[in-house]
């Protein structure tokens, strides 16, 4: 894809076409080789989650935490739809087009009109292995960070029944919920230094890919369906994208909350040493618990939109650039 860059550097519709599929599997790339330098972290991920601390809930709340997981569940189902069918698009886009052509645009070093099919096959064999890690990773990521969020929910509902009746008892069960808070913040810190840096990737090229995607679409003509996968391309890459923020803002709002919450118990009928215990504890949750992308930017629906507004920039330069082109020509 390099060598394909350098050969269409003056070709601005050819040159983002390719670097379009670039920046999607360098960013695939990062995120698999960054899973993989910190896959033993995940075993201490998955300790933490068996911990006792985590699950000393009720019945009822243990909904709580099934039907967000189920949530997540459906959005990994639709976003897993999407891939298979920019797939299948993908697939067929060569060979439905009036000249030979490959999927994955590149230089190659041999003929590839003697080894059109088997070039053809290779390279959506290797697509579809890319799109099935590449999603893995996504949607674990997505569940991780839906578990801690909701194991925040529950903590705020305990928070808000506790009844501040027997003073010995209730200081046992204040002080498993500072506990549980603390194993949170910690299992969240972990989910963060494991995929922080591949999300980090992730919004970078996000922005590009969403603008050459967007200039693309502009660029080809609405009746094909080099169109159609465009669109479908895009979807995928918006999901993506707006996962990562949507439960990052998740974790961020409900770890807000759980001062307010704790407020809301009959705390004033509590003894003065559990009150005080109270006020440390509402002093630590001012600051909200966030998750990161390589420590610079947050998961909220904030750097979400401030993706969409940085890739609509890098589009009208583009198409200013196109247009200028064209009147050249």
């Amino acid at each position: 894809m390099i060598g394909q860059m350098v050969i269409d550097r003056k070709d601005l519709s050819k040159l983002t076409d390719t670097l379009l599929y670039f920046m999607t599997h360098v960013t695939f790339l990062v995120k698999l080789i960054n899973f993989g330098y910190y896959r033993r972290n995940l075993l201490t991920i998955e300790d933490d989650l068996r911990a006792q601390i985590l699950y000393s809930f009720s019945k009822n709340q243990l909904g709580i935490l099934i039907s967000k997981i189920d949530s997540c569940n459906m959005i990994a189902k639709i976003f897993r739809l999407s891939c298979v069918l920019c797939i299948l698009f993908y697939s067929f886009l060569p060979l439905l087009g009036e000249e030979k052509g490959l999927p994955l645009p590149g230089w190659l070093p041999y003929d590839t009109d003697k080894f059109y099919y088997e070039t053809v096959i290779f390279q959506n064999f290797s697509v579809c292995v890319t799109a099935f890690n590449n999603s893995t990773i996504d949607i674990l990521t997505w569940k991780l960070i839906t578990i801690a969020s909701g194991e925040m929910e529950i903590l705020k509902v305990n928070l808000r029944d506790l009844v501040h009746e027997d003073v010995n008892k209730t200081k046992k069960i204040f002080k498993s919920f500072i506990e549980r808070h603390s194993a949170l913040i910690n299992l969240v810190h972990k989910i963060e230094f494991v995929f922080s840096k591949g999300i980090f990737m992730q919004f970078l090229s996000s922005v590009i890919i969403i603008c050459f995607t967007g200039f693309q679409l502009l660029v080809v003509p609405m009746a094909s369906i080099q169109f159609v996968f465009l669109i479908m391309y895009f979807f995928c890459m918006m999901c993506q994208v707006a996962m990562y923020c949507w439960y990052g803002h998740e974790v961020m709002t409900t770890s807000d909350e759980l001062g307010k919450f704790c407020y809301m118990s009959n705390w004033y009928d509590s003894d003065i040493n559990i009150r005080k215990s109270i006020t440390i504890f509402l002093e630590k949750t001012k600051k909200p618990v966030v998750l990161t992308a390589g420590k610079f930017v947050t998961l909220s629906l904030a750097t979400l939109t401030g993706i969409l507004r940085s890739s609509y920039s890098y589009f009208a330069v583009l198409q200013h650039l196109y247009q200028q082109d064209s009147q050249k020509l």
